[in-house]
């Protein structure tokens, strides 16, 4: 066979082994380099053979012959860059040189046979003997694999970083070490008003004041030794409002060196001022503004504790308004919370700077004055009788109130706020018995306060035995269709020197004597006896509510005492609602959750009484296992007369559907508050509008109307309607 210099670089191969023979490989010093190329190096004959192929080529599927006249090559699957679409025969490299085309950086996808993708570079040209004459095709091929598969997670990695800042619903800041904006994302604009444009390599500081400059140098400290930092600020917003931010700092560190910094921001002004308006009323009372019971106590504390270390004097004023239970029945809850408010406004105005005027609840303030010895103490008490002289108007009538003041002293009546607190409660009712709108200061003699608490006291332990106690019932209405959903159990004292006795006297006195947990007991059974009377007489299924006290609340043998009277009178679990005011919830949690928990897998439901009255916070309010909350009475009074009592009802109400809880409001009086509370989605309503509290017999006769009234009835706990019968 006539041989060429080809022939000797490139000889013919072993068909069946794909190893070029042993002679040949000592004719060429090129064999053993072309042999351990990384490239793939194949060599065709113009008739599609393989004249040569080395290892790479045969790893890259490069190493089978060409069959021209059928159009098909190997077990190859070769495929366009897409990866899905199939490369067509004319399309191969080795085709398209011996078409004469040139062949440069052409990518394929090569997959043999159960194995995995490679993807290849190709590059090709027909080789030609010295004459000129076409001899054979040569095809360089390289494997980009790994190149390839960084390229695309390099590029993934850059769209979700591109995503993640633009799309980001929070604030997201690169800035550079020294504290510059070198990027932000849209958040930034839409929370702050600021574009790129105006902060781009302008400081972070322009945009704080001196005390946030400070905390955000104090409490980045982590960030620029390399770890993250997140914090609370206050900033501005580009029109001059301030906004609250809390922020993660991350730092950036590249080859263990911080380059620069992350900064993610979520706005948090809302959250902000909800946490403040949570606190005011904590700490508040809504009707006056005035610190309340809370407040009070703490206040109290404080100036006792300067009064010691100054050795000097401090008064307490114990304040209650004359027959104001009277104007409250005659006139109305309005009118009486709008002379308070006026009360109080004048309570102020005659105290000094450091003096502390509260409201405790009810007619009931207290007045802290620190340095005040009797002789000032008593001037100070008759200029507040001479302010309050003065006629009051509120609507279109005017009121002459009197009011009547007990007094006690540090140290000589007392070393302790409740010590200091009680004798100026004495002496205030000392000024009652002396006819009202005076002033008395404490005595020891002063017991008639006590002898009327132990007399209470002695009939308190008699009271069950001797049925003096009766049950009332507020009904509650469905705010829209105004049929009664639900009946309120309050306990009533008939005593036999004091007539009716009003809870507020005797319940606290039940609380400390340890009564109210017999008294507690007759309340749940008597109503749910009367609850399930009423069921036989196939009246309204609707839901009765039962307060419960603290001590009922710390009572280890509460939950059994409610599984029992209702397997004894036959109740449905779902029928029961148990009310617990805020204040109680709050105390001792580590033991009032489980007890909730264990009443409401029985079915119970639970509510919160007097919301906004007491001190929860959000994190505890989301532990407590409850189902409802209950607006206090005065938010409804005082909404009526003041609209900046609204805000603060639809921010309860608000809260109250975020947490996904029911709304109850008491105390509802007139048409406007029902059409309010409609507006915020208040689904349930009781109050003076409707029905006072009312003896079972009346009581009886109003569930009986509302049947006849309602084409529909409500079964609690289930959200079910049927047809009233």
């Amino acid at each position: 066979m006539k041989s060429t210099r080809h022939q000797l670089l490139f000889p013919p191969v072993d068909d069946s082994l794909g190893a070029m023979p042993s002679s040949a490989l000592h004719e060429t010093l090129l064999q053993p380099i072309l042999e351990h190329m990384e490239a793939g190096v194949t060599v065709y004959g113009l008739d599609g053979r393989i004249l040569f192929f080395n290892e790479a080529a045969k790893r890259f599927g490069m190493s089978e012959p060409i069959d021209l006249h059928e159009h098909t090559y190997g077990s190859y699957s070769f495929y366009h860059p897409d990866g899905s679409t199939p490369v067509a025969f004319a399309e191969l490299p080795s085709v398209r040189v011996l078409r004469n085309e040139q062949v440069y950086n052409q990518e394929i996808w090569v997959q043999p046979l159960g194995k995995a993708v490679s993807i290849l570079v190709a590059n090709g040209k027909l080789l030609s003997s010295p004459t000129g004459e076409p001899v054979g095709v040569l095809i360089v091929t390289h494997d980009i694999t790994e190149r390839k598969w960084a390229q695309q997670r390099l590029e993934v990695s850059e769209q979700r970083y591109k995503s993640l800042f633009e799309h980001n619903p929070n604030i997201v800041c690169w800035l550079d070490l020294s504290g510059r904006f070198l990027n932000v994302n849209p958040a930034f604009e839409c929370v702050t008003g600021y574009t790129l444009d105006d902060v781009r390599n302008q400081s972070y500081r322009a945009l704080l004041n001196q005390e946030g400059i400070r905390r955000v140098l104090l409490m980045s400290r982590n960030a620029q030794q390399g770890s993250s930092d997140n914090y609370d600020i206050s900033t501005f917003h580009k029109d001059g409002t301030q906004i609250e931010l809390n922020v993660t700092v991350v730092p950036i560190v590249v080859t263990n060196t911080v380059v620069g910094y992350f900064a993610i921001a979520t706005d948090i002004t809302k959250r902000k001022q909800t946490e403040a308006m949570i606190h005011y009323l904590a700490y508040h009372d809504t009707l006056t503004g005035l610190p309340n019971r809370s407040l009070f106590q703490s206040r109290l504390d404080a100036a006792l504790e300067q009064a010691a270390c100054e050795q000097s004097q401090l008064a307490v004023l114990f304040l209650d308004l004359d027959r104001f239970k009277y104007i409250n029945d005659t006139l109305g809850h309005s009118t009486g919370d709008g002379l308070l408010a006026q009360i109080a406004r004048r309570l102020q105005e005659t105290a000094r700077p450091n003096d502390t005027v509260c409201r405790l609840g009810g007619d009931e303030f207290t007045i802290i004055l620190p340095r005040m010895s009797h002789t000032e103490a008593k001037r100070f008490a008759e200029a507040v009788l001479q302010r309050l002289s003065m006629p009051i108007t509120v609507g279109d009538q005017s009121f002459v109130v009197t009011i009547s003041i007990g007094i006690s002293l540090f140290p000589q009546d007392g070393t302790d706020a409740e010590a200091l607190v009680k004798n100026a409660d004495a002496a205030m009712y000392q000024a009652k018995e002396h006819g009202r709108n005076n002033i008395q200061f404490f005595q020891p003699e002063m017991n008639d306060a006590f002898v009327k608490k132990m007399t209470l006291e002695a009939g308190l332990r008699t009271a069950l035995e001797n049925e003096e106690f009766q049950l009332y019932y507020q009904p509650q209405y469905d705010s829209k269709h105004e049929h009664i959903v639900g009946l309120e159990a309050l306990i009533r004292w008939q005593h036999p020197v004091y007539g009716i006795v009003s809870p507020l006297d005797f319940i606290p006195l039940a609380e400390e004597t340890g009564l109210i947990i017999p008294i507690g007991r007759w309340v749940l059974q008597t109503a749910c006896q009367q609850f399930v009377k009423w069921q036989q007489q196939a009246l309204p299924p609707v839901r009765l509510a039962v307060n419960l006290s603290m001590r009922q609340l710390q009572d280890k043998h509460l939950v059994t005492m409610v599984q029992d009277i209702l397997q004894q009178t036959g109740l449905h679990p779902s029928y029961l609602e148990l009310e617990i005011t805020e204040s109680i919830a709050m105390h001792r949690l580590d033991a009032v959750i489980p007890r909730l928990q264990k009443l409401q897998a029985m079915g119970i439901q639970i509510s919160i009484d007097d919301f906004g009255t007491g001190y929860s916070s959000l994190s505890c309010l989301q532990l407590l296992p409850i189902n409802s909350l209950k607006i206090d009475q005065s938010f409804m009074r005082n909404m009526s007369d003041s609209s900046s009592h609204l805000p603060i009802v639809t921010a309860i109400a608000a809260m109250a559907h975020s947490l996904k809880l029911s709304l109850v409001a008491e105390g509802v009086e007139t048409k406007e508050q029902l059409s309010f509370l409609r507006s915020l989605g208040c689904l349930t309503v009781q109050g003076y509008f409707f029905s006072k509290p009312v003896p079972a017999d009346e009581c009886e006769k109003l569930l009986a109307k509302s049947a006849a009234r309602s084409d529909k009835r409500i079964f609690p706990g289930t959200g079910c309607t049927s047809s009233a019968e």
